[in-house]
């Protein structure tokens, strides 16, 4: 080659490679930062089927575990509403309990249509869609979008009929009044749109979602401000996608494409950013509180003679030291007056239905050796019974007499302060002393206080009388 040539060549080569540089491939914008699609609740739709060998009035439904996106009960919840049934004849129920991963029940007997095999079973789950993204540039009357991953319409699958698809985001109930845009801009939500993603490109369906600023409007551009777009409310919102995973990978999440596109006024594209969804199965955790009800007796607390532990007008007796939760020793009774000891009840159960504690006597007081007795009481009047409790003020001079009262330190007592009445006489005649018809938040206790007045003719000896208590929770 001739040097002139050679010079020529290389000139050319500068010059070509002078114009590269000096008209670079044109960017339309730059796009914002940290841009990120926060959902409220990231669980999985469930649809599932209806297996063979479920019948009509059943509560207990076999599942399909083969033919539906969901293949098992995971990810269904006591206390989920599910759709039953088949093509558009579909009636609601509510999950009662997860047998296994083959079964579910519900709260009621499944209708004839909801038991056919094959049906569908659907629990939708919606989330708010939080967008948040740093504009670096701005433009005057811009658009910004959000596309969410849908499904293609082409497919059996359709991306606005209220049943999860496995391909994205269903159409649900989401309207315009349920976006939240920023800047003042006007939002709007349209039908799907195709998109071309990738290299080689890949073109999949998205849902639009569009926030449009005012003319003159523009927005903050590279000063760190956030701009935020919300999609959905508790009432109107997308649909997840159910899984699109085997039995086999449950816990495995799906990921979904959605993009923030930047458009100006005449919706001409500037830039778009792609991001990631994930969704997935939501976690059972499961354990067993054992049913318990703990019930004791024990003192008052106060074993000071002269305690009112028991109410105003009933002092305790020389015995309140020797009282124990089993035993009430009132040793040498005084005559014509009144000799008193208490103990104190305390219960504390889990039932939702609470407790009941009643008592009762296996038989009047007796004489240990004669089997002479001690009634019980009367009370002032001869008006108190079992069931109905008087003012018992004074000794009678006439009988003896042994009855009893409750004090309420922090549980329900059908007892009104002061008064008094007899233990009824066998299980029979059992009546209730506390009372709660709910899980109480805490131990509760009630003091009883038995009370004993002698006549001076009383025979002299040992009396003894069993009294039962039955402490019993419902659940």
């Amino acid at each position: 080659m001739k040097k002139h040539t050679f010079i020529k060549l290389l000139l050319s080569t500068i010059i070509i490679s002078g114009f590269i540089f000096i008209y670079p491939q044109k960017i339309n914008s730059v796009p914002p930062k940290n841009v990120k699609n926060v959902l409220s609740n990231s669980q999985f739709s469930y649809y599932g089927g209806v297996g063979v060998g479920t019948t009509a009035n059943d509560t207990i439904i076999k599942l399909d575990i083969s033919s539906f996106p969901s293949k098992t009960s995971n990810n269904l919840f006591i206390g989920d509403t599910v759709s039953i049934g088949v093509g558009g004849s579909q009636s609601t129920y509510t999950i009662k309990d997860i047998g296994n991963t083959g079964t579910i029940m519900v709260n009621t007997g499944i209708s004839a249509v909801s038991s056919v095999a094959g049906g569908s079973i659907i629990a939708t789950r919606s989330a708010i869609h939080t967008v948040s993204f740093e504009p670096q540039v701005s433009a005057t009357g811009g658009i910004w979008q959000v596309l969410i991953k849908s499904t293609s319409d082409l497919a059996a699958e359709k991306s606005s009929d209220a049943i999860p698809d496995q391909q994205g985001f269903d159409y649900g109930t989401l309207i315009a009044g349920a976006v939240t845009c920023p800047w003042g801009a006007t939002a709007t939500v349209g039908t799907t749109a195709a998109v071309a993603l990738g290299s080689p490109a890949v073109t999949s369906y998205y849902h639009v979602i569009q926030c449009a600023l005012g003319a003159g409007i523009t927005n903050p551009a590279g000063t760190g401000v956030t701009g935020v777009i919300t999609i959905g409310n508790a009432t109107n919102a997308l649909i997840n996608p159910s899984p699109s995973n085997t039995a086999a990978q449950e816990g495995n999440a799906n990921i979904f494409t959605f993009i923030l596109r930047h458009l100006d006024s005449s919706s001409v594209l500037l830039d778009q950013t792609p991001g990631k969804i994930a969704v997935v199965e939501s976690v059972r955790v499961t354990a067993t509180v054992d049913p318990s009800i703990t019930f004791y007796i024990d003192g008052v607390g106060n074993t000071l003679v002269g305690s009112t532990a028991c109410g105003t007008g009933t002092t305790l007796s020389s015995g309140a030291v020797n009282t124990t939760g089993d035993q009430v020793i009132f040793g040498s009774l005084a005559l014509s007056g009144f000799n008193q000891l208490g103990q104190r009840l305390s219960c504390v159960t889990n039932a939702p239905g609470g407790y009941v504690v009643t008592v009762h006597e296996a038989g009047v007081m007796k004489n240990v050796n004669t089997a002479t007795t001690i009634p019980d009481t009367l009370c002032n009047g001869g008006n108190c019974t079992p069931t109905s409790a008087t003012a018992w003020a004074t000794p009678s001079t006439a009988r003896s007499e042994f009855g009893y009262t409750m004090t309420n330190i922090g549980s329900s007592i059908p007892f009104v302060p002061g008064q008094f009445k007899p233990f009824g006489i066998g299980n029979a005649n059992a009546q209730p002393i506390m009372l709660k018809t709910s899980i109480p938040s805490t131990t509760e206790s009630a003091n009883v206080c038995y009370r004993l007045s002698i006549t001076t003719v009383q025979e002299a000896g040992d009396y003894e009388s069993k009294i039962v208590y039955t402490a019993t929770s419902t659940f």
